[in-house]
């Protein structure tokens, strides 16, 4: 699959390397921090989702896939806070009733944070909701969030062994 990244054609290849390993997907969320207190947002914090480069280039965040909601920086405190900035690597789960996500690792006591379906705060305990759009004021929600999970599933491609990488920034 091609797509235009900044003013490149990139090839987004599932194909195997040379070793045999499938290429990582990258995944950078970019929190827009700053204006929740603006708008009264103290329960979420709202950003973006972009398929990035799996070595996460500073020049170029890679093509923006949807929206999304987090909870807000609460310390780290379990099923209340968002997780940490940083990188994270992940792997896809489809057991259970919230089908296709993406599980991180490497979240230190926190288990299972995802990024799966969900619309507001309350359908997360610390994990990732994309949707295709986001609240203009203090309401905290994310619309759209089964499809934004399609055009993630989509811009994964076929393989759930497929590593994941994950960049979380502000």
């Amino acid at each position: 699959m091609l797509a235009l990244v900044g003013k490149s054609l990139v090839l987004l290849s599932v194909a195997p390397n040379a070793q045999g390993q499938l290429q990582p997907f990258g995944v950078r969320l970019v929190r827009r921090t700053g204006f929740q207190e603006l708008m009264g947002k103290n329960k979420c914090v709202i950003g973006d989702l972009f398929r990035s480069d799996p070595t996460f280039p500073t020049a170029d965040l890679g093509v923006k896939l949807s929206n999304a909601l987090e909870l807000p920086w609460r310390n780290n405190i379990k099923d209340i806070s968002a997780i940490p900035e940083g990188e994270y690597r992940g792997s896809i789960r489809t057991d259970g009733d919230r089908g296709w996500r993406i599980e991180l690792k490497g979240t230190g006591a926190r288990e299972n944070i995802q990024v799966h379906i969900g619309n507001k705060p309350d359908n997360t305990v610390g994990c990732i909701l994309p949707g295709t759009g986001d609240s203009t004021d203090a309401s905290c929600f994310v619309s759209g969030s089964a499809e934004a999970m399609k055009r993630l599933r989509e811009a994964y491609g076929n393989d759930n062994k497929r590593p994941v990488f994950l960049r979380v920034q502000s």
